[in-house]
């Protein structure tokens, strides 16, 4: 799963480097040919039917090695060569007072086996597959985030200033968990010093062996894909790095390949054998493959927000005018607006009794544009008990009787103030959106980002989010504005 999926323009004089790129990757594929056949993987002609290939526009990507009719068997990973929490235990047993989750527990085997420049990996269980992954996340904005809060030297923090407040936001939920990783990942390495003495060339500088860190989550986090282990299918620690299906560039509309359930999936139970049976992934259900035909993988139905951060890429840019699906976090306005009135402590404290406070969106898609529930839940409490000029619990039985389904509404009055607060919002987002595009537009650090080539089309990303949020707010705006029922 390459995390510059689909927007990255390359220059003409790229092609050399992508030529040496190529060349690279063939080796290292066949390297990973060889090592995924000792551990009793098909590879054969009629085994595996999808090769790596150098995209100009994402990296790397699968196709199609033959034409294939819908649902074919396109390749069968064996549970040997997936690297999770079971198969990782024997190198990393997790007894005494520092247990590792399963991210931890893979981020570490990756951060202590990372290839130094251009080498392979040194690890001799999964060397070859190690070997394959991306050499560097530069261009992912947790890096930005970590680097500007340890003072590395970096032309991309920049960047952070550009994000939306709900993307930002967003990202230092990411930088916390990486945060609590890296310290549990420290802590095991310090209590296991026979791992310390093999490495220590990673523990020597803080901001060095931060940075392999780096490197070794983002692979864990933009990589791993569920993969049933244990008994509660809601276990954190279901899920594995899998060779071959990292390849592949996710898309979120259009024919995708499928995952075959495996017995423990259908039966809602932990598998047989400790280490489960692999994996099965057939072509898209819905259209045959080509010959060289692209392979994608979708991650599911994630805003841009959360594509972003997570993975490092959005969806195709929206156009100036254009009405797709798209969604925006409003949480920053709405809390501002709450907190702000002198009752705004007892409103937070009802709604986060009742489970409402927080995680508050718009959306649109072709069909319709509105608020969230939780939002117009939050909104219509506000203008309750604004209205009361009262904070008491006996004052909002009518917000509670709605929420419990037993009327519609409060009342007329509460419905007009609780849209004329959407339509400022929407506003604030318009404004807010418009400004920030422009900033984009005219501060001229395009001119100035040729060290880093994927520089001018992050920044497009970045236009993106904004563009979604200008958009979003536009289309709920004007159906407030019409009266519209949400």
């Amino acid at each position: 799963m390459t995390s510059h999926a689909g927007n990255m323009n390359i220059d003409d004089t790229t092609t050399a480097s992508m030529s040496n790129a190529q060349s690279s990757l063939n080796h290292r594929w066949s390297k990973l040919m060889t090592w995924l056949r000792i551990h009793g993987m098909k590879t054969g002609a009629d085994d595996l039917l999808v090769e790596c290939k150098e995209t100009p526009t994402a990296g790397n990507g699968l196709f199609a090695r033959t034409s294939c009719p819908p649902s074919s068997l396109l390749f069968g990973v064996p549970p040997q060569v997936l690297m999770n929490i079971r198969t990782l235990k024997s190198l990393h047993p997790t007894s005494g007072s520092t247990p590792l989750t399963a991210i931890q527990m893979i981020s570490l085997h990756l951060y202590i086996n990372r290839p130094r420049g251009s080498e392979d990996s040194p690890d001799p269980r999964y060397g070859p597959y190690i070997s394959t992954l991306p050499r560097e996340f530069d261009s992912h904005p947790l890096t930005w985030l970590v680097r500007s809060k340890s003072d590395m030297e970096s032309g991309d923090v920049p960047l952070l200033s550009y994000l939306p407040p709900s993307v930002r936001a967003s990202l230092i939920k990411l930088h916390d968990r990486f945060c609590q990783d890296w310290a549990a990942v420290r802590a095991y390495l310090t209590a296991n010093s026979y791992i310390c003495s093999k490495y220590d060339a990673y523990l020597d500088d803080v901001n060095d062996s931060t940075s392999n860190y780096i490197w070794a989550w983002l692979n864990v986090n933009t990589r791993c894909i569920f993969y049933r282990l244990k008994s509660s299918k809601e276990d954190p620690d279901n899920l594995t790095l899998c060779p071959i299906l990292d390849f592949a560039n996710h898309t979120s509309i259009g024919s995708h390949m499928t995952l075959v359930p495996s017995e423990a999936d259908i039966w809602d139970t932990a598998p047989v054998k400790s280490i489960g049976k692999g994996f099965r992934f057939l072509s898209p259900a819905d259209a045959s493959l080509q010959e060289g035909e692209e392979v994608f993988l979708t991650y599911g139905g994630h805003p841009n927000r959360t594509l972003f951060v997570e993975y490092g890429f959005v969806n195709k840019s929206l156009g100036e005018a254009e009405i797709v699906d798209g969604e925006v976090d409003v949480q920053d306005v709405v809390e501002s607006l709450i907190l702000d009135h002198k009752s705004g402590a007892f409103v937070k404290s009802v709604l986060e009794d009742e489970g409402y406070w927080g995680d508050w969106t718009l959306y649109c898609s072709a069909e319709s544009a509105q608020p969230s529930w939780r939002a117009i839940t939050a909104l219509r409490l506000h203008h309750l008990v604004v209205s009361n000029n009262t904070i008491h619990d006996n004052a909002i039985q009518p917000w509670r009787d709605v929420i419990a389904g037993k009327q519609e509404m409060i009342s007329d009055g509460n419905e007009i103030a609780w849209k004329q607060s959407l339509i400022a919002i929407c506003d604030t987002l318009i404004a807010r959106a418009q400004a920030s595009l422009h900033s984009l537009k005219s501060d001229g650090a395009e001119e100035h980002s040729s060290s880093n080539g994927w520089l001018p089309w992050m920044r497009e990303n970045i236009r993106t989010l904004w563009r979604e949020e200008l958009l979003v707010a536009v289309v709920v705006k004007q159906r407030a504005l019409r009266g519209d029922d949400f």
